[in-house]
């Protein structure tokens, strides 16, 4: 017999299990289900988009913020007031996204241009993220949001990680 700190008695030849029992497994896969069969129903009273609040005077960079849900980020951003920099591997395309954008958000009855701008930054090559970081840091300007939208998946590849470092 053993004497524990809590002054239980346990016996030695007895194993304690340390796991979850099939209750708490099965409630959580009911939750999981719950979740993917419910969310569309569960959010349905929401706003698409989602408005954002005022966001001026806010200076905003969005990575691969050329397709998909970047380019839906920096343009409710850049909607909501904020200062956006485009930083993307492709400029041509994102000087195209933004002619579309104000062009769009002019005929919709809004007198101010929106306030973007596209610098090329390739996260894959650390010499774009130097020159990338010193053109910013030449500016002497703040920088309130980061949002790191690229990505890479390389299956079998070797794992690159860049830093982006902004003093």
């Amino acid at each position: 017999m053993k004497r524990m700190m809590s002054n239980e008695i346990v016996s030695s030849n007895k194993t304690k299990k340390d796991g979850l029992g099939w209750m708490v497994w099965l409630r959580g896969w009911v939750n999981v289900l719950q979740e993917i069969l419910l969310q569309r129903i569960m959010a349905s009273h929401l706003h698409n988009p989602f408005p954002l609040p005022p966001l001026n005077n806010l200076t905003c960079i969005v990575t691969g913020s050329t397709s998909g849900i970047g380019s839906e980020t920096a343009r409710q951003l850049a909607e909501a007031g904020a200062h956006v920099v485009m930083a993307v591997r492709n400029i041509k395309a994102a000087h195209e996204l933004i002619q579309q954008w104000q062009t769009k958000y002019y005929c919709s009855g809004k007198r101010l241009p929106l306030n973007i701008q596209a610098m090329e930054l390739d996260l894959l090559s650390l010499n774009s993220v130097i020159r990338f970081s010193n053109a910013w840091n030449a500016r002497l300007s703040p920088l309130h949001v980061l949002i790191n939208n690229a990505g890479m998946f390389s299956m079998g590849g070797s794992l690159l990680i860049t830093i982006l470092y902004l003093l």
